[in-house]
């Protein structure tokens, strides 16, 4: 199985006033080179633009997990991630870049939940986010956590009553979901606007 794109690249996101590097409005268009960026005055910003660019560019899909293990590229991306949530700690994108590539490395590795957790945490109004953590949090772990289950549920309440443009995300995370995750978003939606079930089951 692959495991290459599915949580930040949900996000639909706005460029700002300060030309911050956004997430691809499509989990499936993960592949497409992120190579155009309005850089910042402020330092920070800047090496957080081009940490989330690297992170974008090296998380294709189809990439086998064997391959990622043995890529320096992946590597460094991490690390650079690192660096920067070091000097910018309340950015949600570069969150959700480093709980996708160490999602790509090893789906249970904790780092990935605790990613998660530090997107909701630091955004967790941020409506272009949440077909992203939705994504990321129905394929793994972060469910079996009781505390993730209500951020979620949130997430999709806001989808199906405020934004029923992103209705597609939900249809998308539930075809890559695992089986705890269908069941969950089976459940959520039907409790949220039943008439939307069919469509999420396809």
């Amino acid at each position: 199985m692959t495991v290459g794109s599915y949580a930040i690249v949900s996000a639909v996101a706005e460029v700002t006033a300060l030309g911050r590097t956004t997430s691809p409005a499509d989990a499936a268009k993960i592949g497409a080179r992120w190579t155009e960026y309005a850089p910042s005055p402020f330092g920070s910003e800047l090496e957080s633009n081009h940490a989330l660019i690297a992170a974008l560019q090296t998380i294709e899909p189809g990439r086998q997990r064997p391959t990622v293990l043995r890529s320096t590229t992946h590597t460094d991306s991490i690390s650079r991630v690192r660096r920067s949530l070091s000097i910018s700690p309340y950015n949600p994108e570069l969150w959700l870049a480093l709980g996708l590539l160490q999602l790509q490395r090893d789906p249970h590795d904790p780092v990935v939940v605790e990613a998660l957790k530090m997107a909701y945490l630091v955004a967790p109004n941020d409506a272009r986010l949440m077909p992203a953590r939705i994504d990321m949090a129905v394929r793994f772990d972060a469910l079996a956590l009781p505390d993730f289950k209500d951020l979620v549920r949130n997430d999709i309440r806001l989808i199906l009553i405020r934004r029923p443009e992103s209705k597609s995300a939900l249809v998308s995370a539930y075809r890559r979901a695992s089986k705890l995750g269908k069941a969950f978003l089976e459940d959520a939606v039907e409790s949220i606007d039943s008439s939307f079930l069919a469509t999420l089951r396809g």
